[in-house]
Protein backbone atom coordinates (compact mmCIF):
# COMPACT_ATOMS: atom_id res chain seq x y z
CA UNK A 1 0.00 0.00 0.00
CA UNK A 2 1.43 3.26 -0.90
CA UNK A 3 0.61 6.51 1.22
CA UNK A 4 0.13 9.69 -0.50
CA UNK A 5 0.73 13.22 1.52
CA UNK A 6 -0.07 16.86 0.74
CA UNK A 7 0.65 19.76 2.43
CA UNK A 8 -1.40 23.35 1.96
CA UNK A 9 -1.25 26.42 4.65
CA UNK A 10 -4.42 28.01 4.95
CA UNK A 11 -4.32 31.72 6.05
CA UNK A 12 -7.58 31.17 8.18
CA UNK A 13 -8.52 29.64 11.55
CA UNK A 14 -8.50 25.78 12.24
CA UNK A 15 -12.01 26.13 13.24
CA UNK A 16 -13.24 27.96 9.89
CA UNK A 17 -11.48 25.43 7.85
CA UNK A 18 -12.57 22.78 9.88
CA UNK A 19 -16.11 24.11 9.27
CA UNK A 20 -15.94 24.75 5.86
CA UNK A 21 -14.36 21.38 4.68
CA UNK A 22 -16.82 18.98 6.53
CA UNK A 23 -19.99 21.14 6.24
CA UNK A 24 -20.37 21.23 10.02
CA UNK A 25 -22.66 24.18 9.83
CA UNK A 26 -23.77 23.93 6.21
CA UNK A 27 -23.45 20.93 3.96
CA UNK A 28 -22.97 23.46 1.34
CA UNK A 29 -19.30 24.41 2.06
CA UNK A 30 -18.24 20.41 1.90
CA UNK A 31 -19.85 20.64 -1.62
CA UNK A 32 -18.65 23.45 -2.86
CA UNK A 33 -14.97 22.77 -2.53
CA UNK A 34 -15.99 18.91 -3.36
CA UNK A 35 -17.31 20.10 -6.31
CA UNK A 36 -13.48 20.56 -7.93
CA UNK A 37 -13.59 16.61 -8.30
CA UNK A 38 -17.43 16.13 -9.21
CA UNK A 39 -20.13 19.01 -9.13
CA UNK A 40 -22.49 16.42 -7.59
CA UNK A 41 -20.41 15.36 -4.87
CA UNK A 42 -21.88 15.26 -1.25
CA UNK A 43 -22.01 12.90 1.36
CA UNK A 44 -24.97 11.66 3.64
CA UNK A 45 -24.11 10.93 7.45
CA UNK A 46 -22.39 11.94 10.08
CA UNK A 47 -18.47 12.77 10.85
CA UNK A 48 -18.85 11.56 14.19
CA UNK A 49 -16.48 9.14 15.50
CA UNK A 50 -17.48 5.63 14.23
CA UNK A 51 -20.12 6.77 12.15
CA UNK A 52 -20.60 5.26 8.41
CA UNK A 53 -20.61 7.71 6.07
CA UNK A 54 -21.40 7.75 2.23
CA UNK A 55 -19.61 9.98 -0.15
CA UNK A 56 -21.73 9.79 -3.13
CA UNK A 57 -22.04 11.82 -6.75
CA UNK A 58 -23.75 11.32 -9.92
CA UNK A 59 -21.56 9.97 -12.66
CA UNK A 60 -21.41 11.13 -16.55
CA UNK A 61 -24.15 8.23 -17.12
CA UNK A 62 -26.33 10.08 -14.32
CA UNK A 63 -25.94 7.30 -12.06
CA UNK A 64 -25.74 8.13 -8.33
CA UNK A 65 -22.55 6.54 -6.44
CA UNK A 66 -19.69 6.73 -4.44
CA UNK A 67 -17.51 5.60 -1.47
CA UNK A 68 -18.81 3.81 1.61
CA UNK A 69 -16.83 5.26 4.70
CA UNK A 70 -16.56 5.00 8.75
CA UNK A 71 -14.99 7.83 10.29
CA UNK A 72 -12.38 6.54 12.38
CA UNK A 73 -11.62 9.82 14.19
CA UNK A 74 -12.28 13.39 14.70
CA UNK A 75 -11.10 15.44 16.81
CA UNK A 76 -12.68 18.99 16.19
CA UNK A 77 -10.21 21.52 14.80
CA UNK A 78 -7.42 18.89 14.83
CA UNK A 79 -7.44 15.32 12.83
CA UNK A 80 -10.04 13.39 10.70
CA UNK A 81 -9.74 9.57 9.85
CA UNK A 82 -11.62 8.00 7.27
CA UNK A 83 -11.39 4.82 6.27
CA UNK A 84 -13.00 3.66 2.74
CA UNK A 85 -13.91 0.12 2.56
CA UNK A 86 -16.39 0.03 -0.13
CA UNK A 87 -18.19 1.69 -3.34
CA UNK A 88 -21.78 2.24 -3.82
CA UNK A 89 -23.32 2.22 -6.71
CA UNK A 90 -26.75 3.16 -7.92
CA UNK A 91 -28.83 -0.04 -6.33
CA UNK A 92 -26.97 1.29 -3.28
CA UNK A 93 -25.55 -2.53 -2.39
CA UNK A 94 -22.25 -2.52 -1.26
CA UNK A 95 -19.74 -3.34 -3.56
CA UNK A 96 -16.32 -4.19 -1.67
CA UNK A 97 -13.28 -3.33 -3.87
CA UNK A 98 -10.08 -3.96 -3.88
CA UNK A 99 -8.79 -0.96 -5.04
CA UNK A 100 -10.58 0.94 -1.71
CA UNK A 101 -9.98 -2.23 0.82
CA UNK A 102 -8.06 -0.58 3.38
CA UNK A 103 -8.11 2.79 1.73
CA UNK A 104 -7.76 5.60 4.80
CA UNK A 105 -7.84 9.47 4.45
CA UNK A 106 -6.36 11.65 7.43
CA UNK A 107 -6.75 15.32 7.76
CA UNK A 108 -4.40 16.61 10.25
CA UNK A 109 -4.12 20.53 11.03
CA UNK A 110 -1.11 22.00 12.39
CA UNK A 111 -1.95 25.66 13.25
CA UNK A 112 -1.87 29.02 15.09
CA UNK A 113 -4.48 31.27 16.08
CA UNK A 114 -4.31 33.07 12.39
CA UNK A 115 -2.98 30.11 9.86
CA UNK A 116 -3.91 26.53 9.79
CA UNK A 117 -1.66 24.04 8.27
CA UNK A 118 -3.37 21.09 6.64
CA UNK A 119 -1.59 17.85 5.38
CA UNK A 120 -3.84 15.35 3.98
CA UNK A 121 -2.48 11.76 3.76
CA UNK A 122 -3.89 8.54 1.87
CA UNK A 123 -3.01 5.16 2.00
CA UNK A 124 -4.07 3.82 -1.73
Amino acid sequence: MKKLQFKVSINAPATKIYDFMLGINSKSTYEQWTSLFNPTSTYEGSWDKGNKILFIGVDEKGEKGGMVSRIAENIPNRFVSIQHYGLLKQTRKLQKDQMWKNGQTDLKTIHSKKTMELQPSRLT
